[in-house]
């Protein structure tokens, strides 16, 4: 539970507002999220929140991004730059939660500088001390940009322009290895596509070698964040699923903000109990296994730019405009650095395997 005496560090004339604010988004995560229990399930989710670090945010934003961070267990964080907003968000997270971060990403590849990141909940999940960043070999590199020679062959290539990040987890019986991407976008056609495309391709690709190694040890392979994937039958999804990685059913929807793009995906290698787990519809939220929160429900809805004018005249996008022009730029820009352009994407995945492992102890 976030700590909420940081309310009082929001303006008084502000903070009756901030706390119904609050109050109607706690009320749409109790309606839509699952609750967290502490041994039968791990809520896992994963959400781009938009330059985050670079650019200003008001203090009750940090406080609702806190809110929704709280009702997971686990989160696959991209587009994170510098880290004194992110040591805020933990402050307000408590004492229960941790992180692991990566490095920067050098700019000069592209990257804007990002960093991802992994928070969790200590009470429910426990890092094995294994971390670490995709380093290519020479003869998977993307695209033509520079040239090396290995065992007397010429390559061309370059690394990814934001390294994913891999790491080891366990949580209950639940013991997975995960991967993070923040992949190249470029355009939406020709090289820049392509390039796109092969990023997928061979995070997929690198990731899934270590299929057999996982099943050996009862791990399960899960590939999560931002892949910039266009639509389920493009071939940026292909590129996903061609080394066989499944995504469940549940999660065949878009989380841009005008649902039409399917960026964010959770993709596993694992054994099919948990996929069928994950699978399971139902009308419910409360019982859903998988889902998409949407960000603007509650807070910095459509309706409120008049509540943020003059906030929004303090940027260069927003000084000077009134009426339709001031409410499209915060719909579709100034609201979108406060919480993000994307929404986030979440699993529920069955962490107690104590029946399953009592049952194959009376066939041994």
């Amino acid at each position: 539970m976030p700590q909420y005496y940081y309310l009082k560090r929001i303006p008084s004339a502000d903070r009756a507002r901030v706390v119904a604010n609050l109050e109607r988004l706690m009320a749409q995560l109790d309606r839509e999220i699952p609750d967290k229990d502490s041994e039968q399930t791990l809520l896992l989710g994963t959400w781009n929140i938009r330059n985050f670090g670079k650019v200003r945010r008001l203090p009750e934003s940090l406080m609702y991004i806190a809110e929704i961070l709280s009702r997971f267990d686990f989160v696959a964080v991209q587009e994170v730059v510098d880290l004194d907003d992110w040591y805020a968000i933990m402050d307000r997270l408590g004492p229960d939660y941790d992180f692991i971060a990566s490095d920067k990403t050098h700019h000069k590849l592209g990257s804007g500088g990002e960093r991802l990141l992994y928070l969790y909940d200590k009470r429910k999940v426990q890092f094995q001390n294994i971390a670490g960043e995709i380093v290519l070999p020479i003869d998977m590199l993307i695209t033509a940009d520079t040239i090396g020679e290995d065992g007397g062959q010429l390559f061309e290539g370059k690394q990814f322009r934001r390294t994913p990040f891999i790491t080891a987890f366990q949580s209950g019986w639940f013991k997975f290895d995960i991967c993070t991407v923040h992949l190249f976008y470029g355009s939406s056609s020709g090289n820049k596509l392509q390039q796109r495309i092969q990023e997928i391709d061979r995070v997929a690709d690198y990731f899934a070698d270590r299929a057999e190694d996982a099943k050996k040890t009862g791990r399960s392979l899960i590939l999560l964040g931002d892949f910039n994937i266009v639509h389920p039958d493009h071939e940026t999804m292909k590129a996903l699923k061609r080394h066989g990685f499944r995504i469940p059913k549940a999660l065949d929807r878009p989380t841009n903000l005008d649902l039409t793009k399917y960026y964010d995906q959770i993709a596993f290698m694992t054994d099919d109990a948990t996929l069928n787990f994950i699978d399971r519809k139902t009308k419910d939220l409360k019982k859903a296994n998988a889902g998409v929160f949407d960000i603007f429900g509650s807070v910095f809805r459509d309706g409120d730019a008049a509540e943020y004018k003059a906030e929004m005249h303090k940027k260069k996008g927003g000084k000077g405009k009134t009426g339709a022009a001031l409410s499209k730029y915060y719909k579709s820009n100034w609201r979108t650095y406060q919480l993000s352009d994307h929404k986030p994407m979440w699993v529920r995945i069955k962490s107690n395997a104590a029946g399953a492992y009592l049952e194959k102890l009376k066939g041994d």
